[in-house]
């Protein structure tokens, strides 16, 4: 994907209603519950599943509660990385999963890019040229 393409796409789903983001998160949480609900169905551990189950929560609750800080309070931020942290916990915990320790690290880190681009409103750290060439891709 070029540049141009990464800032079209970025830019509409920043544009897109908070309630539309949110419909989107709660659907992708969906799919990836009923698709582990699916495996543990067929030999999957049900440790692996509610690790990574809590893992996506831990990622997509970013969106849907850091984003309301001021109805919820500071304490909200902590949700994320709590989900994140049991879920790394569980993975560390089931026996058929074949690598936990770097799952559950990616899976912080994931939670904390997520955390960060909700925190800075979606802004990308750009200097004043390339966001002026941007702008005017967009338009």
């Amino acid at each position: 994907m070029s540049k141009k393409q990464a800032a079209a796409t970025i830019s509409h789903i920043m544009g897109l209603r908070e309630s539309t983001r949110n419909i989107l998160a709660i659907g992708i949480w969906l799919v990836v519950f009923v698709s582990l609900l699916f495996l543990s169905s067929y030999g999957q551990s049900q440790l692996m599943s509610a690790g990574l189950i809590l893992q996506l929560t831990g990622a997509y609750s970013t969106f849907l509660l850091c984003g309301k800080s001021e109805e919820y309070g500071r304490f909200v931020h902590v949700v994320p990385y709590s989900f994140a942290l049991t879920g790394a916990m569980l993975l560390c915990l089931a026996p058929d999963f074949p690598a936990p320790v770097g799952a559950s690290l990616v899976f912080l880190a994931v939670t904390a890019l997520m955390h960060w681009t909700v925190i800075n409103g979606g802004r990308a750290p750009l200097n004043t040229e390339k966001t002026a060439f941007v702008t005017e891709c967009l338009t």
